[in-house]
């Protein structure tokens, strides 16, 4: 029987937590008979603090990075570099067969840059996945680590935000669950997190003023990823063992599901 594929997007304080990240680790490890894990992880803020050290001053247009010609060597370098192996190194720690990878390899992800600027800013949207490289490694025991940079066309560097990145290869993957792990319990109304949603209930939430900010474009996305095979799309966050288990069973987070 086939394992069951969990995209992970690895955010919120967890991220930055050796501690959590190693417990978030062991209980991959347990739970690895039935399940085939996926990470995409950022590191914006590292990025932005190598930036600054060299005199950089970072630059984000509606919470996205506007990347130029000098950063993208940065963002590379962090992303797919020490934040990347960072991880693998405690995720193999743990006994998972971690291996890190990035969105240019395997041709995993091809874009192109954003914004009107065009070759101007290497912030890119995905024009294409190929999830030949990441469904090969899983079907062999591997676990994928994947930083969100791409190449467009030209294979030239591109950096994808890692929520897209996330969203696209789920879908490519046909994963059965895309797991955002963030700083929050889910998605609040009245101040507790509502256990599910529909298409129907997302709308119905994004009209009442309880989905708001730059949670819309996340729900927004996630039905879009439903429609392209993803089962469900889990939001919630990692603060103690046992947690992974009881999100991906529905007891913690919000899960976002089709009709």
């Amino acid at each position: 029987m086939a394992k069951a594929i969990v995209t992970i997007k690895l955010g919120g304080s967890c991220a930055g937590q050796a501690e959590l990240l190693s417990d978030l680790a062991a209980e991959m490890h347990d739970l690895s008979a039935n399940h085939s894990f996926l990470l995409v992880h950022g590191g914006g803020a590292e990025v932005s603090r190598l930036s600054r050290r060299l005199g950089l001053e970072p630059n984000f247009r509606e919470g996205i990075r506007v990347t130029t010609g000098e950063e993208i060597e940065l963002v590379e370098m962090v992303l797919s570099g020490s934040v990347n192996k960072r991880l693998v190194r405690l995720f193999r720690a743990a006994g998972l067969n971690a291996v890190g990878m990035c969105g240019a390899d395997g041709g995993l992800l091809t874009g192109s840059p954003l914004g009107e600027n065009g070759g101007r800013t290497r912030t890119g949207r995905i024009d294409s996945v190929d999830p030949e490289l990441p469904a090969l490694l899983l079907a062999e025991g591997y676990f994928p680590v994947l930083s969100p940079t791409a190449a467009d066309s030209r294979g030239e560097a591109l950096n994808i935000n890692a929520d897209t990145a996330a969203f696209a290869v789920a879908a490519a993957l046909k994963s059965e669950t895309l797991l955002f792990l963030s700083d929050i319990p889910g998605i609040l109304k009245q101040g507790r997190p509502l256990a599910s949603l529909n298409p129907a209930g997302v709308e119905a939430e994004i009209a009442a003023g309880t989905i708001t900010g730059g949670m819309i474009p996340k729900v927004t996305s996630a039905l879009e990823a439903l429609s392209g095979g993803v089962r469900q799309i889990i939001i919630g966050e990692y603060r103690e063992p046992g947690a992974l288990g009881a999100l991906l069973a529905g007891r913690l987070g919000t899960k976002i599901i089709g009709n």
